[in-house]
């Protein structure tokens, strides 16, 4: 393993989100995700929505890889808005809630490093351990901005849903 062990936590969680849906492989999600999180932050922004510090970006993977094909695969970007806020949905913006216990993992990691993150919180710990899958979405969490390029290192957390 390169990347270092992840302190991991189980939450219960209930975070109130707008996002913007995707379907397709996760190579054309990549070549997408920049044009939507600008979408995203556009829409925040005219809504007065982005608390800093406490405003949070995610991605979330609806579906297993190893099971759907790949322009079946159905990715969101999105972006933690107040629990109290109205929000009317807009084009391709959509509101929900995230709400459960999660186990959570935080990584130090670098753009190449995600894979080797989420195959942890899967093989290491989930499948390892006593905690149980459930049904429901797990997702990246970033706490400060994702890396820009294959060196630099940015605080990122996988949230697994659990019973």
């Amino acid at each position: 393993m390169t990347i270092e062990k992840p302190n991991i936590r189980v939450e219960e969680v209930e975070i109130k989100i707008i996002y913007i849906r995707f379907r397709g492989s996760y190579l054309e999600f990549r070549k997408n995700s920049m044009k939507m999180f600008r979408e995203l932050f556009e829409f925040a922004k005219s809504n007065d929505l982005i608390i800093p510090e406490l405003t949070k970006v995610i991605t979330m993977y609806h579906d297993n890889p190893f099971i759907t094909h790949g322009e079946n695969l159905r990715t969101s970007v999105a972006m933690t808005v107040p629990s109290e806020a109205v929000i009317v949905e807009e084009g391709q913006i959509s509101v929900t809630s995230i709400v459960g216990k999660f186990g959570i993992g935080s990584f130090y990691i670098s753009r190449n490093e995600y894979g080797e993150a989420w195959g942890y919180m899967y093989e290491n710990w989930l499948f390892a351990g006593e905690a149980k899958a459930r049904d429901a979405v797990p997702f990246e969490l970033y706490v400060t901005e994702p890396p820009k390029n294959a060196r630099d290192k940015s605080y990122t957390e996988i949230y697994i849903p659990i019973e």
